[in-house]
């Protein structure tokens, strides 16, 4: 069973739009975060994977699919997994749910793809990234 990284965000007034329910945009901060968080869980961030590994990684492909309206004082549960790996990219699958309540708000496919540092060329995912997501 693959690694599953949560965390959880009360809906604050600044992140609503005009209809009084999240803004499209702030879920993909959460996202972002939700990722950071899966490195962090597993001794890691950002940096420490480029001075430790020499890569980076770039987000090249988001998909969303808003299923529910997340409103002022909600819970937001966001849950990250891999979902696969190819050959220099990583695919994570992230939902983000009402506390609570098991059907998704918003259900996401994240592909990010492993470059050189100083290049920016495609590497291919590093074994010890894929132990890790284990």
């Amino acid at each position: 069973m693959a690694y599953v990284s949560t965390f959880r965000v009360e809906v604050r007034s600044y992140e609503l739009d005009v209809y009084d329910h999240v803004n499209n945009a702030v879920y993909i901060n959460w996202l972002e975060h939700g990722r950071s968080k899966f490195l962090q869980d597993k001794g890691f961030n950002y940096i420490s994977i480029v001075d430790q590994w020499g890569v980076r990684f770039m987000t090249v492909r988001t998909e969303i699919d808003y299923r529910k309206a997340l409103r002022l004082g909600d819970r937001a549960e966001i849950t990250t997994t891999v979902e696969r790996f190819g050959n220099t990219s990583v695919t994570f699958r992230q939902v983000i749910t009402r506390a609570g309540d098991d059907a998704p708000a918003a259900e996401a496919r994240v592909v990010i793809v492993y470059t050189e540092k100083d290049s920016g060329r495609p590497v291919p995912v590093p074994d010890h990234f894929k132990r890790l997501c284990a």
